[in-house]
């Protein structure tokens, strides 16, 4: 777990604080957020390599030419378990990526149960809503290249919205909207860098392990070297995908703090965590309780009602006495 001093939370920061302050998370967190993507994409690359490794099979065993239709009809399983791999566990990692972050930010403990629990029940609403970005952005594309750009920037936080907030669908990209609002060209600039970063890094490492199986395998075990590849490319995305989602957690939080005033929100409820709880004071007790018994009245044929003291002689009967 990441501590206060190392990454600035609860703060504005410029483009260089949030690009600063993703690398350091990431650096910091590396296991448990490794842990989040891999056991999702874990499986996920492995059905994809075998599907990778029959299509290359498949092509080279026709000398590079196309492939005949009984072998493409016997690749469509595979290529249905994919897809539906896919989309069944490419909404529940990103959304448990999304949580992690977003708990390792505001300085709480995580674990791999804590994460996925709290995510499993909003597949549905993760999957719905990134299906609805990806159509708002495929329109936008479809007309322009720069229509696509902006929608995918207004919607870029709709994914941690589902998952933090619960909010979904069109509610989702609303609140998203509204919070990038004003900031487009911040979000974009971060955006951007961060996905250069990330590429460079990619490139530098896949770039020499693709030209010694090039030069190892190529000859003689084309599938193979060509399946291999694939799969370096594969592991480098789920080593550096929490870069991506570090990125747009800070995001997020760092527009709630400019328009909504979030650290302040964080900073009162930890004050009131912090403050001596008051018992508070006492009622005073009724005047008449009914577990009070008052005394009892004491009756004449007791020995209370006869040592009480004599009456007063009668003024009638004094007089008769002296006449």
């Amino acid at each position: 777990m990441v501590s206060p001093k190392e990454v600035p939370t609860l703060q504005k920061m410029e483009i260089a604080d949030l690009i600063d302050a993703a690398i350091r998370l990431y650096r910091h967190n590396f296991l448990p957020l490794l842990q989040i993507v891999a056991v999702v994409y874990g499986p996920l690359m492995v059905i994809q390599i075998i599907a990778q490794y029959l299509f290359f099979n498949q092509l080279m065993a026709t000398g590079g030419e196309e492939i005949p239709w009984p072998a493409l009809v016997g690749l469509v399983p595979v290529v249905l378990i994919v897809v539906a791999a896919w989309v069944v566990l490419f909404p529940i990692s990103e959304g448990a990526l999304a949580v992690g972050v977003s708990e390792i930010y505001l300085g709480q403990h995580i674990t791999l149960a804590s994460v996925y629990r709290r995510v499993l029940p909003l597949w549905w609403k993760l999957l719905l809503t990134m299906v609805a970005v990806s159509a708002v952005m495929s329109v936008g594309m479809l007309f322009c290249l720069v229509p696509g750009i902006v929608f995918w920037i207004w919607f870029l936080t709709a994914t941690p919205i589902v998952a933090i907030e619960r909010l979904w669908g069109v509610g989702a990209m609303g609140r998203s909207y509204n919070l990038v609002t004003g900031h487009g060209w911040r979000v974009f600039a971060t955006w951007l860098l961060l996905s250069l970063m990330v590429g460079v890094v990619s490139y530098a490492v896949a770039l020499p392990a693709n030209l010694v199986l090039m030069l190892t395998l190529m000859e003689t075990h084309p599938a193979l070297a060509q399946t291999l590849i694939q799969a370096i490319s594969t592991v480098l995305q789920i080593v550096l995908r929490p870069v991506a989602m570090i990125g747009i957690v800070l995001i997020y939080y760092d527009l709630r703090i400019r328009k909504e005033g979030f650290d302040l929100v964080m900073m009162a409820q930890e004050l009131y965590q912090q403050a001596p709880q008051r018992q508070p004071a006492p009622a005073a007790p009724p005047l008449f309780s009914a577990g009070v018994a008052l005394p009892p009245r004491p009756r004449e044929d007791t020995d209370d009602a006869a040592n009480l003291p004599p009456p007063p002689p009668q003024a009638g009967i004094d007089n008769d006495q002296a006449g």
